[in-house]
């Protein structure tokens, strides 16, 4: 089985700490979260893989290049 490389971009543990509601992001995005128990940009961070592709994306967009949708 191919294990899936972490995206290599150290978000600060301030960060991490807020809420997914902060994250200027697709509502869709957002819906998705919520619905699947994800509170804070840190759980986003500890469970990436377990969100598909392209709400991970949208999500990858804002943290690292500061992309707003």
């Amino acid at each position: 089985m191919e294990k899936k490389k972490a995206i290599v971009h150290k978000v600060p543990d301030e960060q991490k700490a807020l809420s997914i509601e902060t994250m200027k992001v697709r509502k869709e995005t957002l819906d998705y979260l919520r619905e699947n128990g994800f509170k804070t940009i840190g759980d986003f961070v500890e469970r990436q893989f377990e969100v598909p592709g392209p709400y991970r994306e949208n999500v990858y967009a804002y943290l690292v290049f500061g992309l707003e949708d």
